[in-house]
């Protein structure tokens, strides 16, 4: 295998004590620093490790302390950071550069690179308060104007509140579009650690086997939408569009396929299919939506290795192929480079925005054709 070095160039001021490791997808995140521990070398410290060709990392630096306590490395404002991303290819050395570490800061103080929300309401719900984050172009009349339902609120819009200090920028994606002639409204929906059972219709391991997405959709249809109309008015089925990534796209599938008929375009954004042994793909055999539109999108670069992002293409160009008889439409995009991450989900939002946008003057067109992948 080959060989692979790992260089801090320099340990960050104030780094705890302790024992300073690696760890990552390679790892399934581990905290025990057994066989992936730095030897400080100067104001740095160096790792040597052997890792299977084409393997696709995401890696991040940890401090085991004296008292048990584990410290992952964090942008300068005390936030999380996002990982190193590389792909192994033969015998090489990888430079980690590290900001800091989290603390209890958590991020505040995080310069906005993004636009934050115009406003945000605060909706009971059967988990306890919802927060919708809103937005809407710059001297636009919201009322009227398509909608967009978007899962992952916290990560959509500026940096602050996000999960690795990245977002997908969506305000600024659709302030763009505006100035071309395309306004939209956006509602984006925050989420805590109970992602998982919120997102994910089917039992398995991460949601304890007792999944609350139904009850998390049964909310959108009978909370979310009519406090929507009620600010902004009524609109139709085909001007609402409902969007995320990896759970947030398998939720919005299979929103999509549960209520035909409640959203007109699907943003299915890398979406993360594998829950009990992939029961989406049986759970879809007898459910259709002859009226949506669906954006399919994954990277290929989205997986531990590079053989295993391409079957997980693989999987995506079937998962098309079992949706076009289905639906109205499926543009599938399979992005080169992109990793699961907001930095992907960012650069192919304007995309999916647009084909969204333009595609509204087309409702009333018969079905598209279903071509071969």
């Amino acid at each position: 295998m080959p060989h692979v070095r790992f260089v801090i160039p320099e340990r960050p001021p104030h780094t705890p004590p302790g024992t300073l490791f690696l760890t990552g997808d390679h790892r399934g995140w581990s905290g025990d620093p057994a066989g992936w521990t730095f030897r400080l070398q100067g104001p740095g410290a160096v790792l040597d490790a052997e890792l299977p060709d084409g393997a696709l990392l995401g890696v991040k630096v940890r401090v085991l302390e004296p008292d048990g306590r584990v410290v992952e490395e964090g942008d300068r404002w005390g936030g999380r950071a996002p990982a190193h991303q590389a792909v192994i290819r033969g015998d090489t050395e990888l430079t980690l550069e590290l900001a800091g570490w989290q603390d209890e800061r958590r991020g505040q103080g995080r310069p906005r690179r993004s636009a934050p929300p115009r406003e945000t309401l605060t909706l009971p719900a059967p988990w306890g308060e919802q927060e919708v984050r809103l937005w809407w172009p710059q001297g636009a009349a919201p009322s009227g104007l398509p909608r967009l339902i978007l899962h992952d609120g916290h990560n959509v819009f500026d940096e602050a509140p996000t999960f690795a200090g990245e977002s997908w920028d969506a305000a600024g994606a659709a302030s763009r579009l505006a100035d071309q002639g395309h306004p939209c409204l956006i509602a984006a929906l925050s989420v805590n650690e109970q992602r998982s059972r919120r997102y994910v219709p089917f039992a398995f391991d991460l949601n304890d086997f007792d999944p609350g997405a139904d009850e998390y959709l049964d909310w959108i249809l009978e909370s979310l939408k009519p406090a929507l109309f009620q600010r902004f008015g009524p609109l139709s089925p085909s001007r609402t569009a409902l969007a995320g990534s990896s759970f947030g796209g398998l939720i919005t599938l299979y929103a999509g396929l549960r209520d035909p008929g409640e959203y007109g375009t699907l943003g299915v954004f890398s979406p993360a299919i594998f829950p009990a042994d992939f029961e989406l793909l049986r759970w879809m055999e007898s459910r259709s939506a002859q009226g949506t539109r669906v954006w399919l999108d994954m990277g290929d670069h989205e997986g531990d290795s590079l053989a295993g992002a391409a079957e997980t293409v693989a999987i995506t160009h079937d998962l098309a192929a079992r949706l076009r008889p289905k639906v109205r439409e499926v543009k599938l995009t399979i992005a080169p480079g992109h990793w699961h991450d907001e930095a992907a989900w960012r650069a192919r939002f304007p995309d999916f925005l647009m084909w969204w946008l333009e595609g509204l003057g087309e409702a009333g067109l018969s079905p598209a054709p279903h071509p071969a992948d």
